[in-house]
């Protein structure tokens, strides 16, 4: 989706760039100035976090910074794993691995490359407006900023902060550079060996006779990893009323209505590429190219038993273990229920490339910077399932709650075989398709004025423009549902197999569910999709797209800032900092459907066309100031206005229906954006090498912040319950971080190689809800508490690294809450030589499983969780 606009900006900047940086080159020549680039090598868990504090201590803004200890080590797996182990950064998984980062429970996190805006992925709904983070390897990746102060020169969209991912800068070499690493990754559920490399190359060369360089640096990241998680969800509860021989049902007697249960496992694979040339013509003019491309491709599938209860058919239940608290008996009979089994497969693909072509270039006081980039992903999602259901009249069951809430229920079929394909209706047949697209092209152009002396040392002014647009359309194929006929039990495809579910749940004590029962190969619905149309005669996927799910979206962003750089001597104490505004104009035109309640001859409801255009501007002031009170200590004060623009997914108004669960999510294009006040206070305590003790309170003022609710909706004569943003009232965020480390190197050996990282956030929220029964509430996915504790240690060949983290309990939605939960990793490291080295990361080592309740009351649940414990060992080599 390139605009003309989107080329006209590209061109033009371009030919800006590519002249201006011409200029700086003649001017540079003449004065014949030379310098030589300092080099900064990092070896080691040691170093690494050593140039962690010194840039954190440098760093103008309220910031953190994680560095690779080598070109092509990077801390953890993941960059969001590494994330986590800072104050006030807490984190989201899927299937096992970290994806998403909240800043102080918010997580509209404006997700940088190098300064830059990047974002990729996708959800259900949509194009994510940020980066995922499992899509972007660690190994290609130099460092990570995050900005939880801003200044007006940093980009704007992040209320929470800011993260920018740095790749390595080719120029930083210090010559030929090679490093290789392969790991092969387990998982105890999944049972499977998985491989993932990577490789980097580089070096850089002078020419000229002005001091002149160019550095090429190229990598490759590759990943394959087979996983499994486990699930039981009590969707929803029926009341049970009346007399049974075990004596009167309690008032508030209840079962569950709904309960599923599955193990969702399947692979995915991702390949990264990054090229960066950067080139010095001499020390005042530089030029940068800057790209990469990320394929990423997963299959999850599902074999799902749904169970369907109704207090209506309650025979008899044990109440003896009911109070105030726990309305669920410890048992219940009934007299008839629905088991269905449903197979799933959700086949997903996505491509995301980045490129960016800039220079900077300085002539006496004034330094001038410019840059175009790209940003374009591309996803297309095919999901297809079918449900076979019990086709008994009556179907007895015996369920057993005692374990409740802690521990799933297990169930009693008597005599019903569910190994027996005859026992069984095949009532649904499924496909959707989805095809998401967003990209995005920029130009900015910076102006750095410097002054010989006096207070102010500089003042800053730049303008970036920027048009992005995403599109959705949706293709639905819904053959037969579980409302409509069935096919009978006959299987004349052999489409239904016998299957085991190995070792579910069985964490659980009293967990029972079958481990061999029949369902439909999951795999089938996409390798025998064209066969299974072909014998039941049903037409192809339909090739237009659902009026209901199509959208289409423009945004073009207009910002200007200036900012003004100061510093000073207050008696014995340094100061400085800055301060400046930022302006930002947003135009937005969505187009999309709309439901008009009128329906054809054939009952199908009618849509028609509509387009929404917004407008809104903001005005985005910020300060930073910095006091050196001595050699050792250092107070920050900072403050700003921030926005963010709502996600892509919440904006467009069609809808992702589980028809499965009864449930969906709907986006709502009337949201509009919200913004936070700002204010920070902070007390750093540097001291010996890479030691640090830190204090920081911080206040956030927001307006207009996006909540998640659900209301009942009747889509097609079918009742889901859908989850929708809106935007809220006012809230405030507060919260106190405190961070400790240091390495004892004053022990006697072998200890003076320990080491120890330690740090606790706490944040209170307070924000009005949707949900009557929490009239004020915590923000959603933010815990009140969280923590970090990481035992190092490291000599000349070996390092290791054993860390816990900690998160309190979280709103998951205003419906939903999770139980806070711990995780235990370990990453060990032998150097066999000074190229080659075994490694070995153990995470989850405590299988942190994860429980889900109906908010606001604990012996409620909804979810019960088993995740994988993992295991990698892998080999590095660097030349």
């Amino acid at each position: 989706m390139k605009t003309n606009t989107q080329h006209t900006i590209l061109a033009t900047a371009i030919g800006v760039i590519l002249c201006t940086g011409q200029l700086g080159a003649q001017e540079s020549t003449a004065t014949g100035a030379s310098e030589q680039v300092e080099q900064i090598s990092v070896v080691g868990i040691r170093s690494s976090i050593t140039n962690s504090v010194a840039r954190k201590q440098g760093a103008s803004q309220v910031a953190d910074v994680i560095s690779a200890e080598d070109i092509g080590k990077f801390p953890d797996l993941n960059v969001a794993e590494s994330l986590q182990r800072i104050p006030g950064i807490q984190i989201s998984r899927s299937r096992g691995e970290a994806s998403g980062v909240s800043i102080r429970g918010l997580d509209e996190v404006a997700t940088l490359l190098n300064g830059r805006n990047y974002f990729g992925g996708a959800s259900e709904l949509s194009i994510n407006r940020f980066a995922s983070f499992e899509d972007i390897p660690a190994e290609l990746v130099g460092s990570v900023v995050v900005y939880k102060s801003v200044s007006a020169d940093i980009l704007e969209g992040g209320i929470g902060g800011v993260v920018d991912i740095e790749r390595t800068n080719a120029l930083s070499l210090s010559g030929p550079t090679l490093v290789g690493s392969f790991k092969e990754h387990y998982g105890d559920l999944s049972k499977e060996w998985s491989p993932r490399g990577s490789l980097v190359a580089g070096n850089k060369w002078d020419y000229g006779s002005n001091g002149g360089e160019i550095g090429v640096i190229f990598g490759v990241s590759y990943l394959e990893r087979e996983y499994r998680e486990d699930l039981v969800r009590n969707s929803s509860s029926t009341a049970i009323v009346g007399d049974f021989p075990s004596g009167a049902a309690p008032d508030g007697a209840k079962t569950s209505a709904s309960l599923n249960s599955s193990p969702a496992w399947g692979d995915r694979e991702r390949t990264v590429y990054s090229l960066g040339v950067d080139m010095s013509l001499n020390n005042d003019t530089k030029f940068f190219f800057d790209s990469g491309y990320t394929e990423y491709s997963t299959a999850q599938l599902r074999q799902e038993f749904v169970w369907g209860f109704s207090g209506s058919n309650v025979i008899d239940a044990d109440f003896s273990n009911m109070d105030q608290n726990n309305l669920y008996p410890a048992s219940v009979e009934l007299s008839d229920m629905t088991f269905d089994v449903l197979s799933m497969i959700d086949d997903r693909h996505t491509t995301t490339y980045d490129l960016a072509l800039g220079f900077e270039t300085v002539s006496g006081p004034l330094k001038v910077s410019g840059e175009v980039s790209y940003v374009d992903t591309d996803n297309e999602t095919n999901f297809h399932n079918t449900r076979i259901r019990d086709n008994w009249d009556a179907l007895p069951v015996t369920v057993n709650n005692s374990g409740f809430p802690s521990e799933p229920p297990s169930f009693d079929l008597g005599n019903f075989d569910v190994t027996d394909e005859n026992n069984f209706n095949i009532v649904q047949w499924r496909h959707e398709s989805r095809q998401l697209a967003a990209d995005e092209s920029a130009a900015k152009i910076d102006v750095d004025y410097m002054f010989d002396d006096g207070m102010f040392r500089s003042v800053e002014a730049g303008f970036r423009f920027a048009s992005l647009g995403t599109t959705k359309y949706v293709q639905n194929n819904h053959i037969f549902d579980a409302s409509g006929a069935t096919y009978g039990s006959e299987d004349p495809l052999d489409l239904v197999e016998p299957s085991v579910w190995n070792n579910f749940m069985d964490n659980y004590d009293g967990a029972n569910f079958p481990n061999n029962y029949v369902a439909v190969n999951p795999t089938y619905l996409l390798s025998r999709n064209d066969e299974i149309r072909d014998y039941y005669g049903f037409t192809g996927q339909a090739s237009t797209e659902n009026p209901r799910d199509s959208f289409d979206y423009v945004e073009d962003v207009s910002a200007l800032y200036v900012k003004a750089n100061f510093e000073t001597e207050v008696g014995d104490m340094f100061v400085s900092g800055d301060f400046g505004g930022r302006y930002v104009k947003t135009d937005t035109t969505a187009d999309y459907f709309f439901d008009t309640g009128n329906v054809d001859g054939t009952g199908a409801p009618i849509y028609e066309g509509t387009t929404s255009d917004k407008n809104y501007s903001e005005f985005l002031p910020s300060f930073n100031l910095k006091v050196e009170l001595n050699d050792e200590f250092l107070l920050r004060v900072a403050g700003s206005k921030t926005f963010s623009r709502p996600h892509f997914g919440d904006l467009a108004p069609s809808l992702y229906l589980n028809f499965e669960q009864g449930r969906g999510n709907g986006g709502n294009p009337d949201l509009d954006p919200f913004t936070a006040t700002n204010v920070d206070l902070t007390l750093e305590y540097y001291f010996a090498s890479g030691g640090m003790a830190s204090s920081a309170i911080f206040y956030k003022d927001i307006d207009g912040f996006l909540q998640t609710s659900e209301s009942q909706e009747n889509i097609g004569g079918n009742d889901f319950v859908i989850l929708r943003k809106s935007n809220g009232g006012s809230g405030t965020v507060r919260g106190l971080e405190l961070a400790y480390q240091q390495f004892f190197d004053f022990l006697p050996e072998p200890f003076n190689g320990l080491g120890l990282q330690a740090n606790y956030t706490y944040v209170d929220s307070d924000v009005p809800s949707p949900n009557p029964l929490l009239p004020n509430i915590t923000l959603e996915g933010l815990s009140d508490n969280s923590y970090n504790l990481v035992g190092i240690y490291e000599d000349d060949a070996f390092s290791g690294r054993l860390s816990y983290n900690y998160r309190s309990d979280f709103l998951v939605t205003t419906e939903v809450a999770q139980e806070g939960f711990g995780q235990l990793d370990l990453s060990l490291a032998y150097n066999l030589s000074e190229s080659f080295r075994l490694t070995l990361d153990a995470l989850n080592l405590l299988r942190r499983d994860h429980f889900e309740y109906k908010a606001g009351d604990k012996f409620n649940p909804y979810h019960w969780i088993t995740t994988e414990k993992q295991v990698l060992v892998g080999v590095s080599y660097t030349f």
